[in-house]
């Protein structure tokens, strides 16, 4: 019981905390434009195979703390918003740096609680054919506005908030369908689904895959037994050998248990396809077998822990890199500054050098560690169940690696990490160093992500 109320009491401070990890307002109109807080999001997508369309009607909860003009984002422009009983009008804007772009109201509003209504078109990776629709929320950390807002209205990945999901498919008698996401899902009739996605959730963390349940894969499930004593379910789907992919992941989930504690979802779903590298998700992913391991990983630090903006994406891409190179230890680093967290405070997207200069920080930071009879890897191990099922900050990072290790980690995070020193890194760095495509993470063409929707991606290699 006390274990329960802790637990509570820790997501509750997490809930409400997220606000104050949102983007500062900015002017808008000789007015504000503020961030809210999203409480519920409840979907009805309805896909119609006879006309080729999917709607999307959305309901919101959500609560402000100050008066102005409401930021949420989605990328399709909807066919009708309505703020509280009233139908108003969105557009997109851009933060004064220029750095994302949003959907903002606009009608002002005034600090309570508020209900949002939107309808609009899905057309984002979604195929239709004669043997049905195929339906996948892929994602990227790496580009901007990549997360849950191609698809659903959305707020930003510092907030956490409860989703709910009916799913429906029109005029497909005969043609039944399933969906593999990573929520509770309960068969309402055929082709007609409710999806209840963990309150911790952000906007990167939902897995959802529709497609026509004649589809030949190869579809391997089982129960994963837990050092906690859970029996997780495991369910793997591919078009490739799942034995593979059955030998890998009882393997990674046996280390990853082992070194960082229970795994932190109530399953694990594996997309394996032969697009190289992957996405992670939570308790999810879509991934080739060779980055496997990276993206479970990523259930703990990203999707288990969640970075609270594009500036703090860089610590858990650092932390799995530095695990698939074996946690090397660093003497010393090779390079001058980064400016991993120190971009816009709008930025909405990881710097690519996390998985270079960031995993060589922590192998630096770790050698130090190591000289005073401390761990790293431990120390990781801690922090993540300290603050599993919230979102963090690169602030927070340096505060608790700092007392851990008994350093004073500013100056540090200062110059290597913020880029107080980024005079000197531009010397040294051209934009093509940020923009390589990292292996595990590549960033894929439409046709390609179509592929994926269609379960194409299983059979078609990435040239």
């Amino acid at each position: 019981m006390k274990y329960s109320l802790f637990f509570t009491s820790l997501l509750s401070f997490s809930l409400f905390a997220s606000i104050n990890d949102a983007p500062p307002s900015f002017n808008y109109q000789n007015d504000k434009a503020i961030f809210i807080d999203f409480e519920t999001a409840n979907y009805e997508i309805t896909y119609d195979l006879t006309s080729k369309t999917a709607e999307v009607y959305s309901v919101i909860e959500f609560e402000s703390l100050s008066e102005g003009f409401p930021i949420f984002d989605l990328v399709q422009d909807p066919t009708e918003v309505i703020l509280d009983g009233k139908i108003i009008q969105t557009e997109t804007i851009a933060d004064p740096d220029n750095s994302s772009t949003f959907r903002i109201m606009k009608d002002k509003i005034y600090p309570g609680k508020h209900e949002l209504r939107v309808k609009h078109a899905l057309t984002t990776n979604v195929i239709y054919s004669d043997s049905g629709i195929g339906s996948g929320f892929w994602m990227s950390d790496l580009t901007d506005r990549k997360y849950l807002e191609q698809y659903l209205p959305t707020n930003l990945e510092f907030d956490q908030y409860q989703m709910r999901s009916i799913v429906k498919v029109k005029n497909s008698e005969g043609i039944p369908h399933t969906i593999k996401s990573n929520g509770t899902i309960s068969k309402i009739a055929e082709n007609h689904f409710e999806i209840i996605y963990p309150d911790f959730y952000t906007t990167s963390s939902m897995f959802f895959h529709l497609f026509p349940e004649k589809t030949a894969i190869n579809n391997v499930q089982f129960y994963y037994p837990s050092i906690d004593g859970r029996m997780i379910p495991v369910d793997i789907y591919t078009g490739y050998n799942a034995d593979e992919f059955v030998r890998d992941t009882k393997r990674i989930l046996e280390e990853l248990e082992t070194d960082y504690g229970p795994f932190p979802h109530n399953q694990v779903i594996i997309y394996g396809n032969n697009l190289s590298g992957g996405m992670e998700y939570s308790g999810a992913t879509s991934t080739s077998l060779k980055a496997l391991g990276h993206e479970l990983f990523h259930s703990y630090h990203a999707r288990g822990l969640m970075p609270a903006s594009g500036n703090s994406g860089w610590m858990d891409e650092a932390i799995a890199r530095w695990r698939d190179n074996n946690y090397p230890l660093l003497e010393k680093l090779s390079y001058e500054s980064t400016q991993l967290a120190g971009h816009s405070p709008w930025t909405r997207k990881t710097d690519r050098m996390a998985y270079t200069e960031g995993s060589a920080f922590l192998s630096w930071i770790g050698y130090r560690m190591n000289e005073n009879g401390l761990s790293m890897k431990t120390f990781l191990r801690d922090y993540f169940q300290k603050y599993k099922y919230t979102s963090v900050t690169t602030e927070l990072f340096n505060k608790e690696m700092s007392e851990a290790s008994g350093l004073n980690l500013t100056p540090e995070f200062m110059k290597y990490i913020y880029g107080k020193s980024f005079d000197s890194i531009m010397k040294m760095r051209s934009t093509s160093l940020n923009e390589t495509e990292d292996p595990f993470h590549p960033i894929y063409t439409e046709s390609e992500l179509h592929d994926l929707s269609s379960l194409g991606g299983i059979s078609s290699a990435r040239k």
